[in-house]
């Protein structure tokens, strides 16, 4: 009886360690990610909507009046009367893609209500979208630009809300949410507009579509040239909620419109060629 309890005992013991030790391991993977596709997941919802604020910019004008072409897309404005405010801006790109000068293509509609003029401080912009697609990336989502004014640059700011996005993969069908909460600093270096540039810095969370919770740090501004499809440079931290110790710095390179970022996490850079 004696030695039964006691191999009872020492089996009991190798359950126990055996338990412990495959729980350590389980434990230990789990505190390391296996993927930056959550990074690239946020990339493709910050071009996105950095794309609709370009579109909105290229059809109005230094005058504060609009424009009523926008590349291959139609432009329609109610109410025409240039006092009375508020006005509705729909920008509509057909059901085929568009390609557009800055080389994304687009179909769907940019539906903007403006408070105001466009380029007045204190304006604000409600910004809805109807079955709207960004290089084949189906977009939902409300945004808000307000105008701040100009800073001691001159250059206009706006803060720039998005709630309730989701971004649909245009082959897989896989779904990411995004929010974000930004300022936005136009800056303008000649009359025309496609070598004018949006410098981005804020705040950003979501779920990407592996379903993995994260947030986002701009640790230096991101730059969205107008006249190119990428944004060009600046550098975010990406926290995965499950990994808070091993955040993704993601870089989107030294100002050349070529799409080529990296992505910088347990220890290993990888190169990126955005969508």
């Amino acid at each position: 009886m004696k030695n039964l309890v006691v191999k009872l005992l020492t089996v009991l013991s190798l359950v126990i360690t055996s338990s412990i030790v495959f729980t350590g391991c389980k434990k230990e993977e789990k505190e390391k990610p296996t993927s930056y596709s959550s990074s690239i997941d946020n990339s493709i919802a910050e071009n996105a909507f950095a794309g609709i604020m370009k579109q909105i910019s290229a059809v109005s004008d230094s005058t504060n009046a609009f424009k009523m072409a926008a590349n291959c897309a139609t432009v329609s404005i109610t109410s025409n009367s240039t006092t009375t405010w508020p006005k509705t801006l729909t920008i509509n790109f057909g059901n085929t893609n568009c390609l557009g000068s800055d080389y994304n293509n687009r179909r769907g509609i940019i539906t903007a209500v403006f408070s105001g003029p466009y380029l007045d401080s204190g304006t604000v912009v409600t910004i809805t979208l109807t079955n709207y697609y960004h290089n084949d990336y189906n977009i939902q989502g409300t945004q808000t630009i307000k105008n701040k004014g100009v800073n001691v640059a001159g250059y206009l700011l706006y803060n720039v809300n998005v709630v309730n996005a989701t971004i649909k993969h245009p082959t897989n069908g896989r779904t990411s949410t995004w929010t974000t909460v930004q300022e936005r600093e136009f800056v303008q270096n000649s009359p025309g507009i496609n070598d004018d540039y949006y410098l981005i810095r804020g705040n950003s969370n979501g779920i990407s579509m592996e379903g993995e919770a994260y947030a986002i740090t701009t640790n230096s501004d991101l730059r969205v040239n107008v006249g190119c499809a990428w944004i060009v440079s600046g550098v975010f931290t990406l926290t995965l909620n499950d990994y808070p110790n091993y955040p993704i710095i993601f870089d989107y390179g030294n100002g050349m419109c070529d799409g080529n970022a990296t992505a910088t996490f347990n220890g290993n850079k990888y190169n990126i060629v955005m969508y």
